[in-house]
C-alpha cells in the first residue's frame, strides 16, 4: 500500500516529470507495472461508471505514458530526446486512455474531460515514438480530429500552436519518407488558412514552425529541395508583409536554404546559387540595415562547402574567395560569430588539392599559411590539424604531368617543408600523410639517388609510426624500383605485415582488420592448446 500511495503522488506531480522520476526512488519496472495496472483498470470500467477520481487520474496516466517510463528521466546528457522501441507501446496506451475519456464523456459523465493539453500529450508521444511516417500520419490525424471537433463546438479540444508544432516535428523526423517535407509544408499552409479564415485564432505559425519545415526540406534528398526552401522564404516574406511578425525571414531561415543548396547534386549551379544568396544577405544587412540577416559562420560554411564539393575546375579559388570574405568581415566586425575554424580551412585546402591547376599546391599552401598566422594571432578555433597539412601534401602530389621539372621540384620542396612543419604543432603523421609523401616522391622526383633515399626514409618512418597499410604500400610500389621495394619489405608479404608496422592504422583499413583477425585467431588457438 505504501508503494501504491507513492506512485499516485508521482502521477499527481507529472507536470514536473524529470523531478518526479528522479526523486521517486522506485525501480522502473515497479513504476511501469503500476501504470499498466491502473491503465487497464480505467479502460476496463464500463462506460458511464468512471468515478471522479478515475476521471482525474486518466489524463495524469496519459501524461505519464507520454513521458515514456522506459527511459531514464534525468537531466543528464545520457537521457535521449528520442524514444526507444517502447515509444509505440507508450503511444498505444495513451490512445486507449484518451479513447476511454471520450467514450465516458459520450456516456454522459461530465467529469470526463479530454482537453487540448491531453491531446497534445498524445501527439507528442507519437511524434517521438520512432515510427517515422506512420507516427507523423497518426499525429496529423489527431490534430485534424481536434480541429473538426472544435469546429462542431467542442471548445475544450481547440488545437493550439503546440498541437501543430508537434505534428510538424513528427514529419521532420520521418526520415526516409520521401513525402515528409511536402506534408510538413502542406500542414503549415493549412495553419495559415485556418488562422486567416478565422477558423482557429490560436494557430498562426511562429518562427519555430517555419524553421521546422525549412529544416525538413534542407535534410531531404529531393532534387527540388533548394527551390522549395527558397519558395518558403518568399512565402514567409509575403506573410510578414501581411501582418505576421513571426514570419519575417531571418538568418536562420536563409541558412536552411543554404544547407539545402550545399547538399544539392546539381553541384556547380548549387555553389553559384549559394554564393548569390550569401551576397544578397550581405547586401540586405549592410545596405538595408537588416541586422537579423547578417551572415554567421554557418552561412559561410554552407557556401564554402558547396564550392568545395562542386567539382568546378576553379572550385578551390572560388571557395578561397568566400573564406577571404569571411576573414575580412571578421576583422572589421570583430563578431565572435564570424570566427573562422579549422574545418573551413581544410575544406578550402582540399578544394585546391582537387584542382587541375598547376598553381593548386602554392594556393593550398597559402591558405595553410593564413590559417597558421591567424592561429598564432590568437584564433584557437583554426588551429591546423593533420588533415590541414596532409591536404597540402595531396595538392603537391597531384601536380599534373604537364608540369615542368622546375615546377615539380618546387612542389616537392613545398611538400617536404610542410611535412616537417607538422612536428611544430605536435601532430603525428597518419597513413594518408605517408601515402601522400610517397606519391609525391613517385610523381615529382626523377629516378635516381635522391628519389631512392627519400622513398626509403619515408617508408621507414611509416613503419616506425605504425602507419603501413594499403595506401602506403601502393604508393611505395609506385615510388620504388622493384629491387628497392623487395629490399624495404624484407620478404614480408602484404597480407603478413608485422604488428609494429600497422599498430596505428584506422580500424577501417584492410591490413588493420586482417591483423586483428589473425591475432584473435592465434589467441584462440593458444587458448585451445592450453
Amino acid at each position: 500500500m505504501k508503494i501504491k500511495t507513492s506512485i499516485i503522488l508521482i502521477v499527481s506531480t507529472i507536470t514536473q516529470p524529470a523531478l518526479a522520476y528522479v526523486t521517486s526512488g522506485l525501480p522502473g519496472h515497479v513504476h511501469r507495472a503500476w501504470l499498466k495496472q491502473m491503465t487497464i483498470e480505467v479502460c476496463d470500467t464500463a462506460p458511464g461508471q468512471l468515478s471522479q477520481e478515475m476521471c482525474n487520474k486518466a489524463p495524469q496516466l496519459l501524461s505519464a505514458w507520454a513521458q515514456n517510463p522506459y527511459v531514464p528521466h534525468t537531466k543528464s546528457k545520457a537521457c535521449s530526446e528520442t524514444y526507444p522501441h517502447h515509444g509505440k507501446e507508450c503511444a498505444i496506451f495513451c490512445e486507449k486512455l484518451l479513447k476511454r475519456l471520450i467514450d465516458e464523456r459520450r456516456a454522459g459523465n461530465p467529469n470526463a474531460i479530454a482537453s487540448t493539453q491531453t491531446y497534445n500529450s498524445l501527439i507528442d508521444v507519437w511524434s517521438r515514438s520512432g515510427e517515422k511516417g506512420a507516427a507523423a500520419q497518426r499525429a496529423e490525424d489527431i490534430v485534424i480530429g481536434m480541429q473538426d471537433a472544435y469546429s462542431l463546438g467542442e471548445k475544450d479540444v481547440q488545437p493550439d500552436l503546440e498541437s501543430f508544432r508537434l505534428v510538424l516535428k513528427a514529419w521532420s523526423q520521418a526520415h526516409g519518407e520521401e513525402y515528409a517535407p511536402h506534408r510538413a509544408q502542406r500542414l503549415l499552409e493549412w495553419m495559415v488558412n485556418l488562422h486567416q479564415s478565422g477558423q482557429n485564432d490560436l494557430v498562426e505559425p511562429d518562427s519555430d514552425c517555419f524553421n521546422i519545415v525549412l529544416n525538413s526540406w534542407a535534410n531531404s534528398n529531393h532534387i527540388d529541395a533548394p527551390r522549395k526552401a527558397e519558395n518558403m522564404i518568399m512565402y514567409m516574406d509575403k506573410l510578414y508583409n501581411n501582418g505576421n511578425a513571426d514570419a519575417k525571414p531571418n538568418r536562420d531561415n536563409f541558412n536552411y536554404v543554404l544547407k539545402a543548396w550545399s547538399k544539392s547534386e546539381n553541384l556547380i549551379d548549387a555553389a553559384t546559387r549559394a554564393e548569390d544568396i550569401l551576397n544578397f544577405m550581405l547586401f540586405l544587412s549592410k545596405q538595408e540595415g537588416e541586422d537579423d540577416l547578417t551572415p554567421n559562420i554557418t552561412t559561410y560554411s554552407s557556401v564554402i562547402s558547396a564550392w568545395a564539393r562542386s567539382k568546378h575546375q576553379d572550385s578551390g579559388r572560388k571557395a578561397d574567395g568566400v573564406l577571404k570574405k569571411l576573414e575580412r568581415e571578421s576583422k572589421v566586425s570583430r563578431d565572435p560569430e564570424l570566427t573562422s575554424n579549422t574545418i573551413l580551412y581544410n575544406l578550402v585546402i582540399d578544394a585546391h588539392a582537387k584542382s587541375p591547376s598547376n598553381k593548386a599546391h602554392t594556393r593550398a599552401r597559402a591558405v595553410l599559411d593564413r590559417q597558421i598566422r591567424l592561429y598564432k594571432d590568437g584564433n584557437n578555433e583554426c588551429k591546423p590539424d593533420v588533415y590541414s597539412f596532409t591536404s597540402v601534401l595531396s595538392s603537391c602530389a597531384s601536380l599534373t604531368g604537364t608540369a615542368s621539372k622546375k615546377e615539380k621540384q618546387q612542389a616537392f620542396d613545398i611538400a617536404m617543408s610542410t611535412f616537417y612543419e607538422m612536428s611544430r604543432f605536435n601532430l603525428a603523421p597518419n597513413h594518408v600523410t605517408y601515402g601522400m609523401m610517397l606519391k609525391a616522391c613517385s610523381r615529382l622526383l626523377p629516378l635516381g639517388r635522391e628519389r631512392r633515399n627519400v622513398t626509403r626514409n619515408f617508408f621507414r618512418m611509416a613503419c616506425k609510426d605504425g602507419c603501413v597499410g594499403e595506401m602506403v604500400l601502393n604508393r611505395l610500389e609506385d615510388a620504388a624500383s622493384s629491387a628497392q621495394y623487395k629490399g624495404l619489405m624484407k620478404n614480408i608479404t602484404k597480407d603478413q605485415l608485422p604488428e609494429e608496422w600497422t599498430k596505428n592504422l584506422p580500424a577501417s583499413d584492410f591490413h588493420s582488420r586482417k591483423y586483428k583477425k589473425n591475432n584473435n585467431s592465434a589467441k584462440r588457438k593458444m587458448s585451445k592448446q592450453k
